[in-house]
């Protein structure tokens, strides 16, 4: 009997017929799928050869186009040297008269990234420096994890760029079958094949009206048990239990690197909690302010970030890193909301401020998210008397009472919602109100015919606001 042996990788190993690996071999193809992709397929075609779900690719496309459109270059870049979904040439391959591999595609969004990543320190590190950079490590941890020689994929790069072969044809396509009727003598045969399976019936099988069983070639009636057949059984049978060895093998492999990622994730878990407690210690305000604050927060949230993405390059070596990657992007996440706005200042719900000074009106007036409502009717002013009131509402309503007894300037501006000002009212985008409120004490005494005493107060209004309904009103005080 002959030894059949199954081929193996350079360790000595079996080698699985698919591979573990997230980049497919030489001999898959890298296409675009049109028809289940959104907008080209791009995405759909990369998450295919990559086994990675092509929402992950939409993601990373779209994150790093916030970052000066290099998303949408390294999504045409992409388009170019994808071939279509028939297989057909790819841009860059009929541009340039040459072969592009498959396995050059995700090298060359690798390294387009990494230069983006790189031109971007050029003015210090900042918010498109964070934008680049996640995904890129990401990217580079998750390749690492399933098993991807990144040294050695970037170092045949060259030579793979550099191949002289001819691109690939465009499939010819498929003939169309004619159908013809011989019922119908009279009509003509179209030209091209004809489907003889429209008045054929199904073929019997082999054996199937002379009652006699098909042999193999080589397979004697007795059963003989040193013929072929029973040779090509033992041979699958011998690849069927080599699979499952490989199979429990991966397994353990899995659960001992499910193992050392729990250790890890403990080992995070005391990590963070020392950076917490000395962030606490060392300010020694409110736990708020402390962690997210403007001036302890960035740096508390800056050492959580590098704490989890050092486990994250440890765990791509040692364990399953990827209990942490969603704690690390919340990480990331708050750290930038934390570098670009006050946090802590932010106020949901509803207010009332009632200023009775005038140091107490002055003082500016905020809220996140909510209702508010500013009385200026308990406002003791001097006849001549100026006031500047500012408030804001970024996203909610905003009620004003002002005296009867002032003149009152209102600035308005929403970038969407309605502004009512006395028995004036305008709804829409980009709001600028500016307008004018005469004191009705003035315009009683001048219908009148009485000359006022002196000049009135004046209430300079200062309102703004992103989404919000805004109402300036007068009432009595």
């Amino acid at each position: 009997m002959s030894d059949e042996r199954e081929p193996t990788n350079g360790a000595g190993d079996p080698a699985s017929a698919t591979g573990d690996s997230a980049f497919a071999p030489e001999e898959r193809e890298l296409r675009r799928h049109s028809e289940t992709g959104v907008v080209t397929g791009v995405c759909a075609g990369l998450g295919e050869y990559t086994r990675v779900d092509p929402v992950v690719w939409r993601v990373a496309f779209s994150l790093t186009a916030l970052s000066s459109l290099v998303g949408v270059l390294l999504y045409i870049m992409a388009w170019m040297v994808m071939r279509d979904q028939q297989g057909g040439p790819a841009m860059a391959e009929q541009l340039l008269n040459r072969r592009i591999s498959a396995r050059a595609v995700p090298a060359l969004l690798g390294a387009g990234l990494a230069v983006a990543t790189a031109l971007s320190l050029i003015g210090g590190f900042g918010w498109g420096t964070l934008v680049l950079a996640t995904p890129l490590i990401l990217g580079v941890l998750v390749a690492h994890n399933r098993g991807v020689d990144l040294r050695h994929a970037y170092r045949e790069l060259p030579s793979l760029l550099r191949s002289g072969g001819p691109p690939p044809t465009a499939p010819a396509p498929a003939p169309t079958p004619a159908y013809y009727n011989p019922a119908q003598p009279w009509a003509q045969a179209p030209s091209g094949p004809i489907d003889l399976a429209v008045i054929a019936g199904p073929t019997p099988e082999a054996g199937e009206h002379s009652g006699e069983h098909p042999h193999e070639p080589g397979e004697s009636d007795d059963g003989d048990e040193g013929g072929p057949s029973t040779w090509a059984s033992d041979a699958r049978e011998g690849r069927r239990e080599a699979r499952q060895r490989r199979r429990e093998a991966r397994e353990r492999r899995r659960a001992a690197r499910r193992n050392r990622g729990v250790r890890l994730c403990t080992l995070v878990f005391w990590a963070l909690l020392v950076a917490t407690g000395l962030a606490l210690m060392r300010t020694g305000g409110s736990p708020l302010s402390a962690l997210v604050g403007p001036e302890t927060g960035p740096v508390y949230l800056g050492s959580v970030v590098v704490i989890i993405g050092l486990a994250l390059i440890l765990g791509a070596w040692v364990g399953d890193p990827r209990g942490l990657m969603a704690l690390g992007l919340v990480g990331t996440l708050l750290l930038v909301a934390v570098s670009t706005v006050d946090v802590t200042a932010m106020r949901f719900g509803t207010a009332e401020w009632r200023p009775r000074t005038v140091a107490e009106a002055e003082e500016p007036y905020g809220l996140t998210l909510g209702g508010a409502s500013l009385d200026l009717t308990r406002l003791d002013l001097e006849p001549g008397q100026r006031v500047e009131v500012s408030a804001t509402v970024a996203a909610g309503a905003l009620d004003v009472e002002v005296p009867d007894t002032a003149r009152v300037d209102v600035h308005a501006a929403s970038k969407l919602g309605r502004i009512s000002v006395d028995n004036t009212q305008r709804a829409g985008t980009r709001l600028d109100v500016r307008t004018t409120l005469e004191p009705k004490a003035a315009e009683a005494r001048a219908t009148d015919g009485k000359e006022a005493s002196g000049e009135p107060p004046t209430v300079v209004l200062n309102l703004a606001s992103y989404v919000a309904d805004m109402e300036v009103g007068r009432a009595t005080p």
